[in-house]
């Protein structure tokens, strides 16, 4: 049985029904899940791009609605609605009207947006590094197209927030967007993902964003924040601006 795992929605972007908080983090301590799989294979014994398409095979797992929220420090917050079907991801804002629309359908990325009411098109690769809505997050994090990039690589393992960790390296394939190369953290225990670190053509860290916190809604624990944050430096040491993406709740 696969559990869900953060690509499930950039919030969730992610539906984690996972372990990965500690008990004070969490309204209630999750159940310890067993080891994910895929395929008849532990994490231990997939290749990097089987890793991956497990995490994509978690968009699939939802038929939900939630509110949720971007907020950068204290004034600016935008709400919105996450909208998860087997079939699709929506996220969907108001003032002006935006909807993005990620299909779940396929292996194969395909990212679309709607916007003040208009037909739902695709969306144009030179906007994959814009920010939504004056935030952190681009549509490359909202819509995590890395996920779909070929020939990832796994570069090492590692321990973040007490969980064993895989560390997949991929390359952007299209030189759309403003990432040239991605890590991602990715939970041996769940397969889900925890960590993301985006590099530019430079190879210098511009992007991070993590998963600080996670509750349960009804049956299902899931992710209800992460920080997304645009840095610069060398080693990425200087956090430029910092978004905070929170779910809220479940809308019936």
């Amino acid at each position: 049985m696969i559990k869900a795992s953060f690509a499930t929605a950039f919030l969730i972007l992610t539906g984690l029904s996972f372990s990965v908080f500690s008990q004070e983090d969490a309204d209630e301590t999750p159940p310890v899940s067993e080891p994910s799989s895929f395929a008849g294979k532990s994490i231990d014994e997939m290749t990097a791009d089987e890793v991956l398409r497990l995490v994509r095979f978690s968009y699939t797992l939802y038929d939900r609605d939630f509110t949720g929220v971007l907020q950068m420090g204290i004034t600016k917050k935008v709400p919105f609605l996450l909208s998860l079907k087997p079939e699709a991801i929506r996220f969907i804002f108001d003032d002006p009207a935006q909807i993005i629309y990620i299909d779940t359908r396929n292996q194969e990325f395909s990212l679309l947006e709607g916007i003040g009411g208009g037909e739902i098109a695709p969306v144009s690769p030179v906007k994959y590094g814009e920010a939504i809505r004056g935030t952190d997050v681009t549509y490359d994090d909202l819509s995590m197209r890395f996920i779909y990039w070929p020939d990832a690589k796994i570069v090492r393992q590692e321990r973040l927030k007490g969980r064993e960790c895989v560390v997949v390296r991929v390359r952007n394939p299209d030189g759309s967007g403003a990432y040239s190369t991605v890590d991602i953290w990715i939970d041996k225990q769940s397969g889900g993902m925890l960590k993301m670190m985006g590099y530019n053509r430079e190879g210098r860290p511009i992007r991070r964003f993590e998963v600080l916190h996670g509750k349960k809604f009804g049956d299902v624990w899931m992710v209800d924040e992460m920080r997304i944050e645009t840095i610069s430096g060398a080693t990425g040491g200087q956090i430029d601006s910092s978004t905070r993406m929170r779910i809220q709740a479940t809308v019936n």
